[in-house]
């Protein structure tokens, strides 16, 4: 583990067991990350340091996702079987949507996540990860945008966490965002954008330059920023599936 004034720079291991005491049930994690950039790797690994997590396969197939090994979940509300594993304390995390991309496939997959969406927020305790944010939330195709807004804003509470995840720092929905207490930034030659970035979580420029140039170094590295002031600025580079 390197370390500056400025950030620290840990081992995948050692980013995950950081993650797994300061990230806190209900704090929200937005992922800001280009195409290719490994947003799937990053927040699935990141996940696994959580008990019970619905990861919502918004493809209905995606490749990265198949990979965790995570049964997948195509009905919803949870088996009798599955409530009395969470009673018995056992972990749970499940991929959740219809495979297939057909449009009878596709109605049923945003269907079921509609459904989940809105349960979720009410049962409390859940780590949802929404990596494919601007298909699942697009007029388009899943049309999403309102449950996962009231989930973003309402799911502190109920100590449910969101990760979300956007290309580009201007098509991050703004709620997302605001209300999250961790920014994860992929690999970027958009320095501005980024120091943009931290200083909207409370981080000052010369900081996240200082963190950026750093990341740079790195092959499809992360640079991950919490809303509280004196945490480091965390820099670490997933491991892959």
């Amino acid at each position: 583990m390197a370390r500056t004034d400025e950030f620290e720079a840990f081992q995948w291991p050692d980013f995950l067991k950081y993650m797994g005491e300061h990230w806190n049930p209900g704090e929200h994690i937005a992922l800001i990350v280009p195409t290719g950039g490994g947003k799937t790797t990053f927040a699935t690994g990141l996940a696994k340091t959580r008990k019970y997590v619905l990861a919502l396969d918004v493809k209905g197939g995606d490749k990265t996702l198949k990979k965790s090994g995570w049964e997948r979940q195509i009905k919803w509300p949870l088996s009798r079987e599955q409530r009395k594993a969470i009673e018995d304390g056992e972990p749970m995390r499940l991929l959740v949507g219809h495979t297939g991309r057909d449009a009878v496939s596709k109605l049923k997959r945003f269907d079921l996540m509609h459904r989940v969406l809105q349960d979720v927020q009410v049962e409390g305790g859940w780590t949802l990860l929404a990596t494919d944010l601007k298909l699942l939330t697009h007029p388009r195709f899943g049309g999403l945008w309102g449950d996962v807004e009231e989930l973003i804003l309402l799911a502190r509470d109920a100590e449910v966490t969101v990760i979300t995840d956007m290309q580009r720092p201007t098509g991050q929905p703004r709620e997302s965002s605001d209300q999250s207490t961790w920014l994860a930034v992929g690999p970027s030659r958009d320095m501005d954008a980024a120091s943009r970035l931290g200083e909207m979580m409370g981080r000052s420029r010369a900081a996240m330059r200082g963190a950026i140039s750093a990341l740079g170094e790195l092959d499809h590295g992360f640079l991950v920023v919490s809303r509280r002031p004196n945490d480091p600025i965390l820099i670490t580079r997933p491991e892959k599936l």
